[in-house]
């Protein structure tokens, strides 16, 4: 019998309103669907960019900080200078979501090397670097079906993740095309989530998730060739606090196929139950009692406005 998850049942396509969904480029709010960058822009181009998106919960951001940093760390380690320091961007990011009058949202924010000076490809000649954002109604990456249901998995061998050594992960990037070719192998195969493999054949990441197995009782992701998520970080805390060991290290594929559990992590959803993997069930096939433990204390706590900043209170 699957264990009971409290999932949220209006954070949904069809609850969402979108014509509240604004965007801040070149210094000014407009609707989103009015955002535009330069064709030139070398984050579209070249993917020479950084970003980071943070969600609120009924109108706070829920670890602003901890996106912060992780946003301007990248920044730092790619060079790129969103022209705002933290105090600042932070108010804008607040300012934004107030505008939105939506309390439940998704915040992008992202710093381009800006467009490139005619006749040079010198990364670092005069080149005015670009930050925009945009703020849009959060839309639960798991609605409650879903969820009990969980996701079916592949881990997809013929695709390796991008190497630490070329593009280092801890650098929120977008240099996805590892990810879609390794989702397309997946969906063609009928699974709904590719899991990919490091170039040494240990578990990496999805696409835009971290992966989490349940070995022997205790909670494990990988610490190599991975961005390191907060939505980890967040069920490893929910964990030591409610007494299950939670650790970082090396996972291979035989490790995943043995879990007694195995959930993603994202912003967009906080935890996603994974329920069959390469066709056969994980532990009974359904999300197990671990998981809806970590799950429905993350969505307590967050009622309860634990690592809650309220965007009203940013001044």
């Amino acid at each position: 019998m699957a264990a009971t998850l409290n999932v949220p049942s209006h954070l949904s396509l069809e609850n969402a309103d979108f014509a509240k969904a604004l965007a801040w480029v070149e210094g000014e709010v407009v609707p989103l669907d009015q955002a535009r960058i330069p064709v030139r822009d070398l984050g579209l181009m070249y993917a020479d960019m950084t970003y980071d998106v943070v969600h609120t919960w009924r109108g706070g951001f829920f670890r602003l900080e901890d996106h912060l940093d992780r946003f301007l760390g990248s920044c730092i380690g790619l060079r790129l200078d969103p022209g705002l320091d933290r105090a600042a961007l932070r108010r804008l990011l607040a300012d934004l979501v107030r505008r939105s009058g939506l309390p439940d949202t998704l915040v992008y924010f992202a710093c381009t090397r800006g467009s490139a000076v005619p006749g040079t490809r010198d990364p670092g000649r005069h080149v005015a670097h670009r930050l925009f954002a945009t703020v849009t109604p959060l839309i639960l990456r798991g609605q409650p079906e879903e969820m009990r249901r969980g996701l079916h998995a592949m881990i997809v061998r013929g695709v390796p993740r991008i190497a630490a050594d070329s593009v280092n992960p801890h650098w929120k990037n977008t240099h996805w095309g590892d990810f879609q070719r390794a989702t397309f192998a997946a969906k063609d195969a009928g699974q709904d989530v590719a899991l990919l493999l490091a170039p040494d054949g240990s578990v990496a990441e999805a696409p835009g998730f971290n992966v989490v197995a349940l070995l022997d009782g205790a909670l494990v992701s990988p610490e190599a060739n991975v961005l390191p998520g907060i939505s980890c970080r967040t069920m490893f805390e929910i964990a030591g606090d409610l007494g299950i060991p939670a650790r970082y290290g090396r996972l291979v594929p035989e490790d995943l196929a043995r879990a007694e559990e195995l959930f993603l992590t994202a912003t967009s959803c906080g935890l996603f139950p994974v329920t069959r993997l390469d066709g056969a069930p994980v532990g009974q096939g359904v999300p197990g009692p671990v998981t809806a433990r970590l799950l429905n204390t993350y969505y307590d706590r967050k009622n309860a406005g634990w690592h809650i900043t309220p965007a009203e209170a940013i001044a």
